[in-house]
Order: structure tokens, then C-alpha cells, then sequence
């Protein structure tokens, strides 16, 4: 309706309003593949305004770059957003072929369609899975084949995102642990001043250094997030983490140790 124009005729904006939806186009346009039309939105509702308030929020906007481009590939996929987007809207059961990542296969699945959510550059889709008889996060990029079907299903009244995915790190559940990671140098200072995570709490030590306590759900989605600080790091607690960080640090010391620059053994 926004597109087609027929719910701006009646509203003026503020030019708060105004740039909170020039700032929403911005992150549509960054969505390619997930919705054709934040180009013509964006001309509307310009073209609705008083003049001043138009030049105002176009010179503004033209000062403002916001980068949230997904991780994956999603041009051509409009149809598929909007086929998931109506499954959702009406509960209706879609008959989807979906590449599974751990099994390296494709697999066909009956799910019932829940909740679309942007994570991380990702788009996932939150629905239950009869195949596996449980609710699953399924990755878009994945998905190899979707179509609809007449059955319909009733959504779980007390289905929470919230609650589902609960102490998930980086989008892997699981069991839920708490772990503790001690950082040095610019890593602390970078760590300190970062919301990674609701459950994260840190305490400071003498000499600069931080302990970061959280939960999480996945070690392997904590340990890859450690390893991105390199030698300024050491996993503290639990004691499988704390082992998985040294073996793979190990290997990693021991491959680059039988290879010189030029990548030659």
C-alpha cells in the first residue's frame, strides 16, 4: 500500500518521521533480493511532502550510508521472501528441499512457517520441522526448493523467538553454558566498550586486563568468536572450551610451522 501510494495521502510526516522512514528504505536497499520496491517508496513519500521539508530530508539522507548487506546471496529471490512471507500470514504448511550444512544433503521437509529473522547478515526462518519433529532455524541461502500446499496449521499461542532461541550465540542453540574468556591489550579495550551478547558480564582486573562472563548455546560458535581475537584471548572456563581453543590453536601453530610465506612446504 505504501508502494501504490494510497495510505500517504492523508498523513503529514514530521521530519523526525520522515528520516525514521528515509533510514528504513536504506536498510530495505541494502535487503537486495528480499523486496523489489524501497526506490519507489522513497520517491513518494518525498514527493508527498512540502517541498522544503523534501530538500531537507534529501540533503540529510544523502549524509547518511548505512551498511547491514547480507552475508549471502538473495538477488532473484523475491519470490521466495514473498511465498514464505504469505505461508506465515495465512499458516499455511510449505513442502521445501533444504540443503543441511552437518550432512553436506538435501533433504525434503513438510514445515510450518513461524518467523522470518535477519541475524548476523543471515535471513533465517523459524518453523517447525516434521521431518525432525521439533522447531528448527532454517538458513534462506539453503533452501533449494519451496512450494506451498493447501494445509493450513495452527500456530503455537506461546511461541516466543525470545524463549526459543535463549541463551544462542551467533544463532547456534543447544544446550545452554556459561563460559568466561580473559582478554588483553586492545581486545579488552574493544570487548569493554561492546554489547555482544544480554547476558554478558565483565570484570575488571588489575593491569588492564577484563574477564567477560556469558552464556551461550554452541561451543564451536563461541570458540570461532575467541579465535577472532587471536593471541589477545584465553578461554578460561569451561574446560571442554577451554581444550577445543588449545587444539585448535595447536593445529593451527602446526600447519603454518610446515609452511614458509610462499605457502610451500
Amino acid at each position: 500500500r505504501m508502494v501504490e501510494g494510497s495510505m500517504l495521502k492523508a498523513i503529514a510526516f514530521t521530519m523526525e518521521e520522515a528520516l525514521a522512514l528515509i533510514y528504513g528504505i536504506k536498510l530495505l536497499e541494502q535487503q537486495k533480493g528480499v523486496i523489489k520496491a524501497p526506490g519507489q517508496v522513497k520517491e513518494k513519500l518525498l514527493a508527498l511532502l512540502p517541498k522544503k521539508l523534501s530538500n531537507e530530508i534529501e540533503s540529510i539522507g544523502q549524509q547518511v550510508e548505512i551498511e547491514v548487506a547480507p552475508a549471502a546471496d538473495y538477488s532473484g529471490k523475491e519470490s521466495l521472501f514473498k511465498e514464505i512471507n504469505e505461508a506465515i500470514k495465512n499458516h499455511t504448511l510449505l513442502r521445501m528441499k533444504y540443503y543441511s550444512f552437518s550432512r553436506d544433503e538435501v533433504t525434503d521437509r513438510i514445515i510450518e512457517p513461524y518467523q522470518l529473522v535477519f541475524k548476523d547478515g543471515f535471513w533465517y526462518l523459524v518453523a517447525f520441522c516434521h521431518r525432525n519433529q521439533e522447531t528448527r532455524l532454517f538458513r534462506i541461502d539453503r533452501i533449494r526448493g519451496l512450494e506451498s500446499t493447501t494445509q493450513t496449521f495452527s500456530p503455537p499461542v506461546d511461541y516466543s523467538y525470545e524463549e526459543y532461541m535463549g541463551a544462542a550465540w551467533q544463532m547456534e542453540r543447544g544446550e545452554e553454558f556459561s563460559f568466561k574468556v580473559r582478554f588483553f591489550s586492545r581486545a579488552a579495550r574493544f570487548v569493554r566498550e561492546t554489547n555482544f551478547h544480554p547476558s554478558q558480564e565483565i570484570i575488571e582486573e588489575p593491569g588492564g586486563t577484563i574477564v567477560f562472563i556469558a552464556k551461550a548455546c554452541g561451543h564451536r560458535s563461541v570458540l570461532r568468536w575467541v579465535l577472532s581475537f587471536g593471541d589477545e584471548a584465553e578461554v578460561l572456563e569451561p574446560p571442554e572450551l577451554r581444550a577445543m581453543m588449545a587444539k585448535t590453536m595447536a593445529a593451527g601453530l602446526e600447519r603454518y610451522s610446515k609452511t614458509n610465506r610462499g605457502g610451500e612446504k
